[in-house]
């Protein structure tokens, strides 16, 4: 079994195990540790490191197994990487931390929201003996399934009923975010996951979440957004609001509706967003979008609730709480990044617990990508022209100079180089710049066996125009095929 070490530059993290490759001895096993640094590697005693997902300034994220589980249960374990610090800031970060966790545990009893399983600290040996590296770990549900980015790259601009699909199902959700006095602060198409079995949205990446209190009514916003879907209070780092979540779901909402990035989408000479002449939709859900745009937080929604209400044409939506009773926690405070020489965090009054309501199950929803995801139009058909004039130009010579030499073996061949072609370009491995590279070799070489090596071959101007007709055929093959399936598609 290999085991991927979660030490931040550590040499040679990926680490075999022979002895790990039986069941029983994976789950008596007490530890392992890193050949390279030393670094622990069954964390928390049971959560086993595969491979590492996504690293940044303050913390890095794993695919992971639970070793306690009898399916060997898939997890996402994401690290703290509070380094250079001195004893202070080192207790400060550990009690964010925990106020992090603290929030991460409420926030899980929404069943669209990843539960977390785990948290805890891990000390590792370092140079100085006396003082170990301290590493902090939450574990949470590993969520099977495809990012609303993903779902665009791969699809193309979504429908407006599919966006309204989306709408509805997230709006509950941060609705629920904001009654807890959480606000996510980083909402976008790569934060929100849909699950093709079952069709769930689940909102995700809730390491920028910050509890926010009456008492912290005027707490200055952070640096944790990405450009583009922020709101402008959020640039300028002023206090935040629901609204600030709301905003940046707008913003996800146009990019799905034209598959346009919001810089594409924004003039900033008028400050203003120019995002209706890139797609039709109705006028009720862009005067939504648009107030959810609003530069001034009091101009936008003042809750998810609200926008659901008006959405839906209803009077009053249903605000969902959470399934088991909140305990009330101190407000978070900013980040480890700005966290000072002597840091002192003033106490804040607790709000009160929230009356515990049932949270209504949401209704699954088909979604957007379809169970066979279509790749975009203009790309499946220029690769399907390459591929049909690579076969017949690869085909020709199989014909010509391969019987000649090989015998009927060359066709063998030929069969066989194009399937590897066409496994290496459906799952991605290869892209049309690839194809096209092979394309010009193939055609280079055509050219100079004719010229200096006076292969068997038909006219240069005869090959060429019997590949181009072969890449033409294939785009109209590939164009009837697409054209069945969604047909098909569109009547289950």
């Amino acid at each position: 079994m290999d085991i991927y070490c979660t030490r931040p530059g550590c040499p040679k993290p990926l680490n075999s195990f022979a002895d790990l490759d039986t069941s029983g001895t994976i789950k008596t096993i007490t530890q392992k540790f890193c050949t390279s640094c030393g670094m622990p590697l069954i964390l928390g005693g049971r959560y086993i490191t595969e491979k590492p997902l996504a690293r940044g300034g303050f913390g890095a994220t794993f695919t992971a197994v639970d070793r306690y589980t009898p399916s060997m249960r898939r997890c996402v374990v994401k690290q703290l990487l509070p380094i250079g610090l001195n004893p202070k800031q080192m207790q400060f970060a550990k009690e964010l931390f925990e106020r992090e966790g603290t929030v991460l545990d409420r926030l899980g009893g929404h069943p669209q929201i990843p539960d977390l399983l785990a948290f805890f600290e891990v000390q590792a040996p370092s140079r100085s003996p006396a003082n170990p590296d301290q590493f902090f770990y939450l574990v949470q549900e590993f969520i099977d399934g495809l990012t609303l980015e993903q779902v665009v790259e791969q699809h193309g601009a979504l429908k407006e009923d599919e966006v309204l699909e989306i709408m509805t199902s997230l709006l509950p959700v941060l609705q629920f975010v904001h009654e807890s006095n959480s606000i996510h602060r980083d909402i976008k198409p790569s934060n929100i996951m849909v699950r093709p079995q079952d069709g769930r949205y689940f909102l995700l990446d809730f390491g920028a979440v910050k509890l926010v209190t009456a008492a912290a009514a005027g707490q200055k916003s952070t640096g944790i957004f990405t450009p583009g879907f922020a709101a402008p209070e959020q640039m300028r780092s002023d206090a935040v609001f629901p609204s600030t979540d709301l905003y940046a779901f707008a913003v996800t909402c146009i990019y799905l509706l034209t598959a346009m990035q919001p810089e594409d989408l924004f003039d900033p000479a008028t400050n203003s967003w120019n995002w209706r002449s890139h797609v039709v939709v109705s006028s009720q859900l862009a005067n939504i979008l648009n107030k959810m745009l609003a530069n001034a937080p009091s101009d936008r929604f003042s809750s998810a609730a609200e926008v659901l209400a008006v959405l839906t044409g209803s009077q009053q939506a249903v605000s969902p709480t959470p399934s088991k009773p909140i305990a009330p926690t101190a407000p978070s405070t900013p980040p480890i990044s700005i966290i000072p020489s002597n840091p002192q965090p003033t106490p804040n009054p607790q709000p009160p617990a929230p009356v515990a309501r049932q949270v209504p199950h949401p209704r699954p929803v088909r979604p957007p990508s379809p169970p066979l995801v279509l790749p975009p139009l203009g790309n499946q058909l220029f690769a399907a022209f390459l591929m049909g004039f690579e076969g017949m130009a690869l085909g020709i010579i199989a014909h010509s100079v391969g019987l000649a030499l090989i015998g009927p073996f060359s066709y063998a061949i030929l069969a066989g180089v194009m399937l590897a072609f066409l496994w290496l370009r459906s799952s991605q491995i290869m892209d049309n710049k690839d194809l096209l590279f092979l394309v010009g070799i193939t055609a280079l070489l055509l050219w100079l066996s004719k010229i200096f090596l006076n292969w068997a071959t038909p006219p240069l101007p005869d090959m060429f125009l019997l590949a181009a007709i072969a890449g033409f055929a294939t785009v109209a093959i590939i164009t009837l095929f697409r054209l069945v399936y969604q047909t098909i598609y569109s009547l289950l």
